[in-house]
């Protein structure tokens, strides 16, 4: 193993790791790194990092692991689709440090073509603090989450992003999303993300949209006998 990727608030999940579940995979690692000799790092994407409900928040993974990286992207927290305008910081301490940085400036040259033009650049230092109003994600989960349980669909609560992941009613995810098609609702297969038998909906929509597709989750409902 050379090294541990975990993305928390999760796509397509929702899921959120708390303080002990990362103290206890940087336990493991350093551990795994003793036994084999190597450094196994840990990354960390963190593209939603700003978008957490109920109070809750994830982390930093540096206390917890010294061969660590991080990874984010603006374009989630800002609502640029499309952007891309992040970074990428490694731990000061990590033994690789001068390498990794080497090495991530030479992909950030050579997918110049990707890349946020300079201006944009120079923006990032400011955009630290800068984040969509959260709270209007967050009722626009609940809303979706309240109904879907209303209407029989076995879902967990996201604790952050703005994605929901609900068990599909068929073993098939790909025939239940084509169904949804039908009714004019458009998800996304769970086997995608290495799930099957789940499917993903993006909740960062307008009302409208979340509103109008309510009709089609019920009529899946009530064919697959969920209510």
């Amino acid at each position: 193993t050379k090294a541990v990727l975990i993305n928390s608030p999760n796509n397509p999940s929702g899921a959120v790791y708390g303080e002990d579940f990362i103290h206890q995979l940087g336990e493991l690692l350093r551990k795994k790194e003793a036994q084999y000799g190597v450094p196994i790092f840990l990354i960390s994407d963190e593209a939603y990092r700003k978008i957490i409900y109920d109070g809750r928040n994830y982390p930093f993974v540096w206390p917890h692991h010294q061969q660590s990286i991080v990874a984010t992207s603006h374009s989630k927290d800002l609502a640029l689709p499309g952007e891309r305008i992040g970074y990428i910081a490694v731990h000061p301490s990590c033994s690789q440090r001068e390498e990794l940085v080497d090495g991530f400036i030479h992909c950030n040259r050579i997918l110049g073509y990707v890349n946020a033009p300079a201006l944009m650049q120079h923006v990032v230092s400011h955009l630290q603090s800068v984040t969509v109003p959260v709270t209007e994600y967050q009722r626009k989960r609940d809303f979706l989450y309240n109904h879907l349980n209303e209407m029989g669909y076995s879902v967990m609560k996201p604790q952050g992003a703005f994605y929901m992941f609900p068990k599909s009613p068929l073993e098939d995810d790909v025939a239940f999303v084509r169904e949804l098609q039908q009714w004019l609702v458009l998800t996304v297969p769970g086997r995608g993300f290495g799930s099957p038998g789940y499917f993903r909906v993006s909740y960062c929509v307008d009302d409208k949209t979340l509103e109008g597709a309510l009709a089609g989750f019920r009529k899946a409902a009530q064919k697959f006998n969920l209510c």
